[in-house]
Parts: structure tokens; C-alpha cells; sequence
């Protein structure tokens, strides 16, 4: 039932033959690692979800045996990189959300997947372009209500008193502030200070090299802290800042380490091998995701 309903469902393209290569591919070849569990039509698609969110337009049980596949991490998430792309675009909100999900929000364990900056720059113009669309029109749930309950008004009173009890009063200038904003800009430090002390304003750092041991501290603090993908704007600003800086040693020394590592255990993406399903060859993972998924013109990519 699943493969006759397939031409109904999704677009007849080089993405929807991709996908079910990966699918056909996943289901003939054992894996004994790590699986996550994947329905091969959309949860979201069907009119009895199981989920919370807008049902679909589709009849049926979305947990149904032939609807569910574990397949390998990686594998599934090109599939939803794929599904965004074999939909129509006034139906494929859930699997732009779904997509965008992957790649931005992390598990349990703080990991989530990794894309090159191509795909997460199209990805962002696809979520800000639906979102836009999807929430067109839809008044916000609060709007022109006014809020009533006793219990929350005084939680915001109590909670702006406590703030407000907090605060120090600078005797220089007369204005309010929080400790922090206090201790760091006002006090002695305050601009209208007239006895300020020129020795207490932080000694300006700007071209100066970090030493190595300075570099090493920072490395030692920041292992194992996670961070939010960086934008697009930020990455351009800050590559041609730092355009002809030479990297530190330890720098250096720890990012062959890592490439050194990636390649030993197979997860480098000159490592992962993946078949196209039109020209019938081997590319490495991250060629045939720039050049065969995003329809780009490459070495050896024959793509119309």
C-alpha cells in the first residue's frame, strides 16, 4: 500500500530517487551500530498523528510496520535534507522545520549533526521563507488580552521588587543598576567621576598577539562547551578579520589532531562513500551533497 501511494505523494525528481535509494539501501544492508528511527512518509503527514501539531491530509496509521525504518544517523539525516526537496512547497513547512531541527537542536548527549555552510545558508532562507509564510495572518494567542490572574500579577510585582531591591543607586551619577553593570562601569569608575583614577580603565588589547599560554588557558576553558551555529554575516566579518593571522601552535597542533582522529575511525567526510542513484558513481559524502543533492555543477557530476 505504502508504494502504490508513493507518485501521489511525493514529486516525481532526482530527490525522491535519491531518498528511496538511500531507503532500498538501508533496508538491504544490516547495520550493528548506533539507529534512529525514521518514517519513511512523514509523521506530519497523516490526518491521525500521534504527535502534537496540525494534522495532515493523508488517511492512515503514520506508525504503522511499513512506515518505520532505523537507519544510521547519518543516513537519516540526508533523508530529511532530501524530503524538503520531494514536496511541494505550500505542504513541505513540517519537513523544512524537521530539516532545521536536525542540524540546529542538539540530543541528550549534546550532539547534533553538521552541515557545511552552503546547505545551512539555503536551509535558513527555506525556514525564514516558510515560517514567514506559515505564520502570515495569525494573530499572536495574547493579543488584546489583558492579564487578570492574581496569582501571576503578583509574581511580575514581587519579581520587579526583587530586581529593584538588588539595585545600587552610583553616587556620581544618580542612576540605578544592577550590581554587575554597577561594579564594572560606575563607582569610582564612573564617567562623572571627578576624581576617577586614569589607572583603572582596562588597558586596551586591541593587535596585540595572545601569548601561547593565553591561547592555552582559552583552549583549556572552552573544551567541551557547546555552541549555536554561527551566521552566515558573523562567519564572512570574521574570516576577513582574520585574513593572513597566523594561527597559534597549539591551534594548529590540535586541529591536525582532530583530522588525524576523524580519518582513523572513517567519520571524515573525504571517508564516507555514497552512491548517486543517476550517474551510478562514488562520491565522497560532502561532493555528492554540494554537487548531486544541491544540483551544483561539479568534477565529474553530471547533474541537468
Amino acid at each position: 500500500m505504502l508504494n502504490n501511494n508513493m507518485n501521489t505523494i511525493f514529486l516525481n525528481n532526482k530527490y525522491t530517487k535519491i531518498y528511496f535509494a538511500i531507503i532500498d539501501k538501508v533496508r538491504q544492508t544490516p547495520f550493528d551500530g548506533f539507529t534512529e528511527n525514521h518514517h519513511i512518509v512523514p509523521e506530519h503527514f497523516y490526518i491521525e498523528r500521534t504527535r502534537s501539531g496540525p494534522p495532515g491530509w493523508l488517511p492512515g496509521n503514520p506508525d504503522a510496520k511499513e512506515n518505520l525504518l532505523d537507519m544510521p544517523a547519518r543516513e537519516h539525516a540526508i533523508c530529511h535534507l532530501l524530503l524538503r526537496k520531494m514536496i511541494l512547497e505550500d505542504k513541505n513547512a513540517g519537513c523544512v522545520y524537521a530539516a532545521w531541527r536536525m542540524v540546529n537542536i542538539e540530543d541528550d548527549n549534546g550532539n547534533r549533526y553538521r552541515v557545511n555552510s552552503r546547505i545551512y545558508a539555503k536551509l535558513k532562507e527555506e525556514v525564514a521563507r516558510t515560517h514567514s509564510a506559515t505564520m502570515k495572518g495569525r494573530p499572536a494567542h495574547n493579543k488584546g488580552k489583558k492579564e487578570d490572574r492574581p496569582e501571576v500579577l503578583d509574581n511580575i510585582r514581587e519579581a520587579a521588587q526583587r530586581r529593584d531591591a538588588n539595585k545600587k543607586t552610583c553616587e556620581h551619577c544618580g542612576r540605578l543598576f544592577t550590581p554587575s553593570n554597577y561594579k564594572q562601569y560606575h563607582g569610582d569608575k564612573c564617567e562623572k567621576n571627578p576624581n576617577k583614577d586614569p589607572n583603572i580603565v582596562t588597558v586596551k588589547t586591541r593587535g596585540q598577539k595572545r601569548t601561547d599560554e593565553q591561547v592555552a588557558r582559552m583552549v583549556k576553558g572552552m573544551t567541551g562547551v557547546k555552541k549555536g551555529p554561527m551566521k552566515q554575516e558573523h562567519k564572512d566579518k570574521r574570516s576577513k578579520k582574520l585574513k593572513g593571522i597566523k594561527k597559534a601552535d597549539l591551534v594548529v597542533e590540535n586541529m591536525k589532531k582532530r583530522v588525524q582522529e576523524r580519518l582513523a575511525e572513517g567519520s571524515h567526510p573525504t571517508k564516507i562513500r555514497v552512491s548517486c542513484i543517476k550517474t551510478r558513481k562514488e562520491y565522497s559524502l560532502t561532493t555528492f551533497m554540494r554537487y548531486v543533492v544541491n544540483g551544483k555543477p561539479g568534477p565529474g557530476a553530471k547533474v541537468k
